[in-house]
């Protein structure tokens, strides 16, 4: 995004002398909050046009050892606050940010106790050593706020007057989020935080900004306002919003940026990108990729991932934040091209073609998904930054996805009386087989792991549930008997037929469970294309129907390169 800038000359002569001189460190201590635990730490306004409106409370902390300058009017000495939405959806595989706010600008210090003693003083303009400074939720209500593009984040600056924000009085320049996106009963099991980050001139100056954030965990009320309420009253100071999703799924992994001296010496814009990756037992994987630019004016224009070759990529997915209220930004979607050693999503316009293009602008998160058919491989990606700086693309350690041509299984053919009904009417819970033991209503299962690859064969055909310490023989048929809902066969249902293979008999274990530990491929002959359907038949003395045997359900498997 375009960035109205100072002189240089002025902007350089401050931040020398501050740098020599002031050791101010402000951080975000909470958000939600007031002094008593009071109700003015969530406001919610309303809806209009699908959009609900909200404002957060929040309070700072000068963890340093100097005074830091906190004054209203058009000058640069007082902080602008964001505040943020964002969302771990109900798979709990996409964390999005789904909203923002206009700017609160700051206009005095309270130097209260909350992170320190406190001097009090009423209204100061500074932010003494060990104070804190509480603005309400109504204070901070971005109806009266700046928009982002009048900033620049990696150095502190930012100009007067801003504009107005425009849009209907309800929602206006306030923090927005798209009802789909909150409403409790279209997003069961969804987890929410609210993310707030102070931008501080002379903070910034001392080299201080990567500190200047903090996130809570926030619910939304089943109501007419969808009112945002509390999730979980502890605050994390000092970290940035990815650190949230890996409080979530400790299997996250995070990869700090850093584009340093973006600002000058000593003056960095920082990045964070947090991913994970799902082996979804079929032969393909899950990607989920989180891009945060935290303060860098220079921003993100591309995030390219490493790759092999031979990928087939399906549910590729992307989700950037909304601007509104009269902020430029442009709204485009990014694309995503696929080459033969990389993955990139592009935002459509350069810096050049369009200042206002949808690039990552600062305290925004991008997010990146896809599904392949190949698992993960460690390499290098890289950050293509959009407006011209000290620094042009950043490059980090990541994984993406290794070479493809593996294959893809589905189940099909359950005892679950979905399909057929079983040999005595003995059926197995959703998804299994039928019953081995009266009275159970449980069934063996039959899934997979690893590489349908003719290749790189890495195969296992895997059952749960059936009984314990007992004989079973794992096989493949080139048919589905019965159109794939099978035919009755001992106390169970034959789902594999045709040309029919036998692979491996293995005991089960003392869970009931049993894994194949040879090369499938091998053993069957398969090839590229080719479409196989297994099962495990094992023994099962003493079952509902007395024939001494049952089976698994199906699983189709279609093999890659």
């Amino acid at each position: 995004m375009r960035t109205r800038m100072l002189s240089t000359a002025v902007a350089t002569a401050f931040a020398t002398a501050s740098i020599a001189f002031a050791q101010g460190d402000m951080t975000v201590h909470r958000m939600g909050y007031n002094p008593g635990n009071n109700a003015n730490g969530f406001n919610s306004y309303g809806v209009d046009s699908g959009i609900a409106a909200y404002s957060v409370a929040s309070q700072s902390c000068n963890i340093g050892n100097v005074d830091l300058t906190w004054t209203s009017g058009n000058g640069q000495s007082h902080p602008v606050i964001s505040q943020n939405v964002y969302r771990l959806d109900s798979t709990g595989r996409r964390f999005e940010h789904i909203g923002q706010s206009w700017l609160k600008h700051g206009f005095c210090a309270l130097c209260e106790s909350g992170c320190g003693p406190g001097v009090g003083g009423g209204c100061a303009s500074i932010l003494r050593v060990g104070c804190a400074d509480t603005y309400s939720s109504g204070l901070n209500d971005g109806s009266g706020g700046g928009p982002k593009f009048t900033v620049d984040p990696v150095s502190g600056d930012h100009l007067h007057p801003d504009p107005t924000p425009t849009g209907p009085a309800t929602i206006r320049g306030r923090l927005q989020c798209d009802v789909t996106d909150v409403s409790p009963g279209g997003n069961n099991g969804a987890v929410y935080f609210v993310e707030g980050m102070y931008v501080h001139y002379e903070d910034h100056q001392n080299g201080f900004a990567r500190n200047n954030a903090t996130w809570r965990e926030i619910q939304f009320a089943n109501d007419a306002n969808i009112t945002m309420q509390s999730g979980s009253p502890v605050n994390h100071s000092t970290e940035t919003i990815v650190e949230a999703w890996k409080s979530e799924d400790a299997a996250v992994t995070i990869v700090e940026l850093e584009n340093t001296d973006e600002g000058g010496p000593g003056i960095h814009g920082y990045f964070q990108i947090a991913y994970r990756i799902w082996d979804n037992g079929n032969g393909t994987w899950e990607y989920s990729y989180l891009v945060n630019n935290q303060n860098s004016t220079q921003g993100a224009y591309s995030f390219k991932l490493p790759s092999g070759g031979g990928l087939n990529l399906t549910n590729v997915w992307f989700n950037d934040v909304d601007y509104h209220s009269g902020e430029p930004q442009d709204g485009t979607d990014w694309n995503m091209t696929q080459g033969a050693s990389d993955i990139t999503w592009t935002c459509p316009q350069t810096f050049a073609q369009n200042p206002d293009a949808n690039a990552i602008n600062w305290c925004t998160g991008y997010s990146f998904g896809f599904t392949a058919n190949a698992g993960p491989v460690a390499g290098t990606g890289e950050l293509d930054l959009f407006e011209p700086g000290v620094g042009s693309t950043l490059v980090f350690p990541i994984e993406g996805p290794g070479a493809g041509g593996g294959g893809f299984t589905s189940p099909y053919c359950f005892g679950d009386a979905s399909g057929i009904l079983c040999p005595c009417f003995n059926h197995g819970g959703p998804g299994e087989g039928c019953e081995i033991a009266s009275g159970t209503f449980s069934g063996c299962t039959l899934g997979s792991s690893g590489n349908l690859s003719e290749a790189n064969d890495t195969f296992v055909l895997e059952a749960t549930g059936a009984p314990t310490t007992v004989p079973g023989l794992f096989f493949s048929g080139s048919t589905q008997p019965g159109g794939g809902l099978g035919i009755p066969f001992g106390d169970g249902i034959q789902c594999a037929g045709g040309s029919i293979k036998r692979l491996q008999v293995v005991v089960t274990d003392g869970a009931g469970n049993a894994s194949s530990s040879i090369s499938i491929s091998v053993r069957e002959g398969s090839q590229a294309g080719d479409t196989r359907y297994y099962q495990y038949w094992f023994r099962n003395n003493g079952g509902p129907c007395g024939s001494g045997f049952n089976t698994s359900g199906g699983l189709a498997g279609t093999w890659g390169a």
